[in-house]
């Protein structure tokens, strides 16, 4: 049997549209976990700036820094806000999105088939705010393709357990 190479056209209009899925949003606990994180690292550095304090003589170092600082974390604070509202994941017939960004949108599309190892993760933090991260692998990569974060524990479970049995039909 002789297998012929064919490389016909594509219709654009065809195609779906990713621009019109909807996204089913993380769950506030993303947020609410990295405003922790930046408020614990802001703690730490007003506590730095406080024992700089002690050694300086500069007059105006320390309310410098310190409100360089504040303003610094206050972006990263808000960041967080405009970030929560970006990020969001769509499970469709063929493949999963992923759209994340505030100032530059990025929405990644994996088709199932091309989907290697799916697994779940929770960090310490995670577990305390309840929440678990989905991770995506193709081939090539040293890292996840996509990692959904914020997501409810069972919710990444479910979500596993469907892209597994889109991985284990495509097998057959």
């Amino acid at each position: 049997m002789e297998y012929k190479f064919t490389n016909a056209p594509v219709d654009l209009d065809a195609l779906p549209d990713h621009q019109q899925l909807f996204y089913t949003p993380t769950l506030k606990a993303r947020l609410y976990k990295a405003l922790l994180v930046i408020g614990l690292f802001y703690i730490v550095l007003i506590i730095g700036i406080l024992l700089l304090r002690t050694v300086s003589d500069v007059k105006y170092l320390i309310p410098a820094l310190f409100i360089g600082v504040t303003f610094v974390f206050m972006l990263m604070a808000g960041y967080q806000f405009l970030l929560q509202k970006q990020i969001g994941y769509a499970l469709r017939e063929h493949d999963i999105a992923f759209r994340r960004g505030v100032i530059f949108e990025k929405i990644t599309l994996i088709p199932f088939n091309r989907i290697q190892h799916i697994s779940t993760s929770a960090g310490v933090l995670d577990k305390a705010f309840k929440i678990a991260n989905l991770n995506i692998f193709t081939a090539g990569g040293s890292g996840s393709d996509i990692n959904i974060p914020g997501l409810n524990p069972d919710m990444a479970a479910r979500l596993k357990d469907k892209v597994a049995q889109h991985l284990t039909e495509a097998d057959v």
